[in-house]
């Protein structure tokens, strides 16, 4: 299943003999900007832009959508920058980047590699929050993003669509609609310092890893930028039986000018995944919560079950200077991802005993999207009496095309897709395929069936108040959707054409440079839900666009920041879902609606310290309260959102006994989280702790620059269950303990 070392050895020379040559035959060619600080009205270096918190691990600075780059203490929104360093300590490159965003508190990780599935402050997600350079819609619920190419992390919480502008907005299922945050994704650029790094990893069960990282700067004053990235990685996971195999190609090449800056990302990225389906569905009437199998366990065949991608990404920033006191911006951006895969079909359905349901099925899949993405627009400054303005007025367009085809394994016994698993299958003792479905996969044969296109137009404004101590943000957006559905008659009956406002109002008060006080109140409007039969439920309006979502957050908080090592931030927020619920009508017929509500109520809390001579820290908590309103007839009304817990936490201890040397123990626990059945009681879901540890060290090897760094995640081995709330009872199950060794060499 795996390439030989001899094979893959001769595949790294080959990749950076064409590298190398491809450096030095690089274009000349125009980069990406850093945004701009619209407090001062300068173009930023997008080479020092930030500087990192008390300990290290946060920067000072986040983007926020149209504020561009914005003090962490002044932003009147929960924001948390993740640093540079802090990604490529806690990050495993071949993998997604849960491991380095469940350090922000009010996020709440997956660990399926198949589903990117998350929550922030308890409403669920996916990789679609993700941004890449500030261009939105390059990924889905099964597709994450390229970690060995990213930089630093800004995660913006809350839902703010008016500082963002439009974005695709399909996630599947109960996701659709307005995402709860953004995660800026910050590709990695030329430094001051020209470098080619060559790095090894070895993780998992015989995964090898080879990246190739080349930084150079060229022109008279080294203005232009070009950084490449290459990885091969290809193995086993700590999953048993699990593999995968990944093959990377990426550029980053940046200009910057007096008046202009321009950065230009994009690359060619292949993958494949075997073995890992993590997903479940607890059915029946259970009366307790199984416990979690054996977190090691492969639920699939890895030589049969696959998951296949590949694809292309660009993005394209510009800024220029038009005056002293006004700036022109774009952002653009497309991409195209072509997925093959045959898995089961949803989830595996368990009962309370561990045992498997019988109905679950396998099935081929087939999913081709293409994005593109245009913004463009002004910022500026200008004074009105004492009150200074920072504007900014865009305009965007985000169209997303999307064919899909999947189709259910057929047994031949039984003309139907049913006998998946061998009679008596258990989580806990394994699970057995039937023979027959080893000649289910199609999906080399499926071909493209149009199911949805979407275009999204919105206008944006900003302006953001400074009057002393005193700064007030007002922001609208007005979007325009049209959403075509798939292309039969029933489909295309169903097409909407939607237009909303959303607006956004933050206020708040400095007394010092160190302390803010601050109040907001933000909206995020997106697509509704295509209303699509699940399992047993035939919906009358199947095919249907429910109309758009609403999504609200109300905040109020503190920043202060001590002293030289000591950052806390504390925030209360409310926040409103509409959800969907089933409704019969007179006649009994099922009707899935846009009646329902979740609000998500809590606290977050962050630090970020410095203490003693060589010891930092990080870490917070949230306390949530998360609650169903407006069910129908009132059935679920005050009952926890499923998967919902009070409590959740991460804290992270780290000792420096000098600058090379580094030693990093995080510890993140998850509380109870809520059941909920159909006579409104609630199961227990058990809390869990979570111990990773992670050390690097610098060194030299006859004068050549060496990091090498170590990492283990779950140390203790824990099997658990992570439920992500607003899932409809279902589960993932944590991954085992697996560790990362890498070398890194410097040339």
């Amino acid at each position: 299943m795996y390439q030989n070392v001899e094979e893959k050895n001769l595949l790294l020379s080959s990749i950076m003999c064409s590298l190398i040559l491809g450096v030095s035959a690089a274009p000349v060619s125009a980069e990406t900007i850093e945004t701009f600080n619209l407090d001062e009205m300068v173009v930023e270096s997008s080479r020092n832009h930030k500087t990192p918190l008390p300990g290290g691990f946060n920067n000072d600075s986040s983007r926020v959508g149209l504020l561009g780059e914005t003090p962490v203490i002044k932003a009147p929104f929960t924001v948390q920058s993740i640093t540079e360093d802090t990604v490529s300590k806690m990050a495993m490159p071949n993998q997604d980047l849960d491991t380095v965003l469940s350090n922000v508190p009010a996020i709440r990780t997956g660990t399926s590699p198949i589903k990117t599935d998350f929550s922030i402050r308890g409403v669920c997600t996916n990789a679609a929050s993700y941004y890449v350079n500030n261009i939105p819609g390059f990924f889905i619920m099964a597709t994450g993003p390229i970690t060995h190419t990213v930089g630093s992390i800004d995660a913006l919480i809350g839902p703010a669509s008016t500082i963002n502008g439009s974005t695709p907005s399909y996630q599947a299922g109960p996701l659709t609609g307005a995402t709860p945050g953004v995660i800026y994704l910050n590709t990695k650029r030329a430094g001051e310092n020209d470098f080619i790094k060559y790095t090894q990893t070895f993780a998992g069960y015989g995964d090898y890893g080879e990246y190739l990282d080349i930084s150079q700067r060229f022109g008279k004053d080294r203005n232009i930028g070009v950084r490449i990235y290459g990885q091969y990685d290809d193995g086993g996971m700590a999953i048993s039986g699990a593999g995968q195999r990944k093959k990377n190609i990426f550029a980053n090449v940046s200009y910057e000018g007096e008046t202009t800056k321009t950065n230009i990302f994009g690359g060619y990225y292949d993958q494949k995944l075997m073995g890992t389906e993590r997903r479940f569905l607890l059915t029946g009437d259970p009366t307790k919560i199984p416990d979690a199998p054996d977190a090691s366990k492969s639920f699939d065949d890895p030589s049969l079950m696959h998951q296949d991608t590949n694809g292309y990404m660009l993005t394209f920033n510009h800024q220029k200077k038009l005056g002293e006191h006004v700036n022109w911006f774009v952002n653009a951006g497309a991409n195209q991802s072509v997925m093959r895969r045959y898995i089961y079909d949803g989830e595996i359905d368990i009962l309370d005993d561990g045992s498997i349901a019988s109905d679950t099925a396998v099935w081929s899949d087939f999913i081709h999207i293409r994005n593109q993405y245009l913004q463009t627009g002004l910022k500026g400054d200008f004074m009105t009496g004492m009150a200074k303005h920072n504007y900014a007025v865009s305009v965007d367009r985000s169209h997303r095309k999307m064919y899909k085809k999947g189709v259910d394994a057929i047994n031949p016994a039984t003309g139907k897709p049913s006998g998946t698993f061998k009679p008596g299958s258990s989580i806990y003792d394994g699970i057995i395929l039937n023979p027959w479905v080893y000649q289910g996969d199609i999906s080399s044969t499926l071909t493209k069936n149009l199911q949805h296109e979407e275009t999204d137009v919105s206008l944006n404004f900003m302006d953001k108040i400074e009057v002393g101590k005193l700064t007030l943000l007002a922001a609208a957006s007005r979007r325009h959707g049209d959403y075509v559905r798939g292309t039969t008659a029933k489909q295309q009956k169903n097409n909407v054409k939607d237009n909303n406002w959303a607006t956004t109002f933050g206020l708040s008060y400095a007394p010092t440079e160190d302390l803010s006080i601050y109040a907001a109140k933000a909206a995020s409007r997106n697509r509704g839900t295509a209303v699509v039969a699940a399992g047993k439920k035939n919906y009358e309006n199947d095919g249907e666009i429910l109309p758009s979502v609403r999504n609200t957050n109300a905040e109020i908080g503190i920043k202060y920041k001590a002293n030289d090592n000591l950052m806390m931030t504390l925030a209360y927020f409310d926040m409103k879902q509409p959800q969907t619920i089933d409704v019969k009508d007179a006649n009994g017929k099922l009707w899935l609606t846009n009646n329902g509500l979740n609000r998500y109520k809590g606290i977050d809390f962050s630090l970020n310290a410095s203490f003693a001579d060589k010891w930092n820290a990080f870490g917070g908590f949230e306390w949530l309260d998360a609650r169903q309103e407006k069910t129908a007839d009132g059935k679920y009304d005050g009952c926890h959102v499923f998967g919902s817990g009070e409590w959740s936490s991460v804290w992270g201890l780290e000792y420096k006994p000098d600058e090379d040397t580094s030693f990093t123990g995080r510890l993140s626990y998850v509380g109870v989280g809520k059941y909920v059945k159909e006579n409104r009681q609630e199961l227990d879901i058990p809390s869990h702790f979570t111990l990773d540890l992670f050390a690097s060290h610098k060194t030299k090897l006859n004068g050549m620059p060496v990091k090498l760094t170590a990492a283990c995640y779950n140390v203790a081995n824990d099997s658990h269950w992570i439920a992500q709330a607003g899932q409809n009872n279902k589960f993932m199950l944590n991954n085992p303990r697996s560790f990362m060794l890498s070398a890194e060499f410097e040339f």
